[in-house]
């Protein structure tokens, strides 16, 4: 594989039907024993494993089929709205996807799976987010779609202040203040030094990530509103809640 002739991620994986191995194995396999994901899928299409097979074909770049044939984003995005998903469903999803890719023979090398994971993580952490009471996920988006130098799809950082969800006199805390401040992109940048979805993590390194927030060094596509740098001081200062 050269850079002149680097395939897609959907070629090189196999293309539709190593996905396709991958989404049944997945669901005839891992799913109906496992406790937390079992009763989600309880009443799974027939079609279920290949629409979903088909969705991953698109992200990683094979044909655009889910976006032609099943409603694309906007569908993806309503058959996650209001159901309320849990952090612990969305951690054993993308861990039991992962040991489906080992059992379908997907590419063990290292680039791939980077891009895989990456995907993976990005995906549920936004299917989450979307499935929230109240969530007004962006509807018309296309099929979001990964390459080999991918790391997450960028988004804006939003200033929770300016959105009026903290009020002055508010205990702040770490996982309804903090936590949604740092996408994905962020965690996965800053892995090798902590995990910044970790209440312990960034409470042990709370002082190297404020003056990084300050100084503008992070996020490294474009610093913090003020806004939320002054929401993470104020944790900070007020004793850092989880």
């Amino acid at each position: 594989m050269t850079e002149n002739r680097k395939p897609t991620l959907f070629a090189w994986a196999g293309g539709l039907p190593a996905f396709t191995r991958l989404t049944r194995i997945f669901y005839e396999k891992y799913v109906p024993h496992d406790e937390l994901l079992a009763p989600l899928f309880a009443d799974m299409a027939p079609d279920h494993p290949e629409r979903v097979a088909t969705w991953l074909g698109e992200v990683f770049g094979g044909p655009a089929a889910y976006t032609e044939h099943h409603g694309g984003h906007a569908h993806m995005i309503s058959r996650h709205m209001g159901r309320g998903l849990s952090e612990a469903q969305r951690a054993r999803w993308a861990s039991l996807i992962c040991q489906a890719a080992d059992d379908a023979g997907l590419p063990s090398d290292p680039e791939f799976r980077s891009a895989f994971v990456s995907y993976i993580e990005w995906g549920t952490h936004l299917a989450v987010k979307y499935s929230a009471p109240g969530a007004q996920p962006p509807l018309h988006m296309p099929v979001p779609h990964w390459d080999w130098d991918t790391t997450g799809a960028p988004e804006p950082s939003v200033s929770l202040s300016e959105k009026g969800q903290v009020s002055p006199d508010e205990p702040i805390t770490f996982i309804r203040h903090i936590k949604p401040l740092f996408r994905a992109r962020d965690r996965q940048s800053m892995q090798w030094a902590f995990d910044l979805w970790s209440y312990d993590d960034v409470t042990r390194h709370a002082q190297a990530i404020f003056q990084r927030l300050q100084s503008g060094s992070m996020p490294c596509d474009g610093a913090w509103p003020r806004e939320n740098v002054e929401l993470f001081h104020r944790w900070m200062t007020s004793g850092m809640a989880q």
